[in-house]
């Protein structure tokens, strides 16, 4: 949907004492109290979503509760499921007709990532969990601030973006392999680097995404928009989290 004098949509239609346009998209315009409205939609339930995967975690990681023990699935299992089903929903253009879906596809991932993160909270004391958490949020929060509220010449441009996240992306396919293959702490710390990187470059650009600062609106997309979101978080605190243990590891 494109950004047209403070309406959303592709313009179509016969203009006036015109002949008929071919065919194209079909017109969908919004006003400013329904895009104010679809925003409202997304971040709320973002929130709801990490609240979701917070609570859990933070409940086994207080009482200590060695998930491995009670479901005998390797924790990758559910990672990969979560990855599957991502996958799936960014290939499918949220419509009406396909919301239930979209949001059935979103708690699916919800609930394997959820399950995969599970595994390690009796490693993590409660306290350093909440604290990644808080900071997790806050940094998101101020990023997605920034993005839908910041100056455009202080934003990187899409070009600019893509090709960092690029060279990010194979950098961390490459430490994936290595950390896969020689197990060593520090691949997995320089991963997690990259990926703060990668989301620090990304929540911005989504933000403006979302509020209509790239002349286009994903109006209806509510589901995408709040599991990208809610990705971010999870990513994020996964990442603070290996911090705060790789810190305690070599300090032991």
């Amino acid at each position: 949907m494109n950004l047209n004098n403070g309406r959303w949509g592709p313009r179509n239609g016969r203009a006036a004492g015109g002949p008929d346009p071919a065919e194209g998209p079909e017109v969908l315009v919004i006003n400013e109290r329904e895009l104010r409205a679809f925003i409202f939609r997304v971040y709320s339930s973002s929130v709801v979503l990490c609240l979701l995967s917070a609570i859990p975690w933070i409940i086994l990681s207080a009482l200590g509760v060695k998930v491995s023990k009670d479901i005998p699935v390797p924790s990758f299992v559910w990672l990969i499921l979560a990855f599957i089903i991502v996958t799936v929903l960014s290939c499918i253009r949220q419509t009406p007709a396909l919301t239930l879906l979209c949001w059935g596809l979103v708690l699916g991932y919800l609930i394997f990532f959820t399950l995969f993160g599970a595994y390690f909270m009796h490693l993590i004391p409660v306290w350093v969990l909440l604290v990644s958490i808080l900071v997790a949020g806050f940094l998101l929060a101020l990023l997605h601030f920034y993005g839908a509220k910041g100056p455009e010449v202080l934003l990187p441009s899409i070009i600019c973006t893509c090709c960092i996240l690029l060279l990010l992306f194979i950098t961390m396919f490459v430490l994936v392999i290595l950390f896969a293959v020689i197990k060593d702490l520090r691949y997995l710390l320089a991963l997690s680097i990259v990926l703060v990187i990668m989301i620090l470059l990304m929540a911005p650009f989504q933000a403006r995404f979302i509020c209509g600062r790239l002349q286009q609106v994903p109006y209806g997309e509510t589901a995408d928009c709040a599991c990208g979101i809610y990705m971010h978080f999870t990513f994020l605190v996964s990442c603070l989290l290996v911090f705060a243990y790789y810190y305690r590891k070599v300090n032991d």
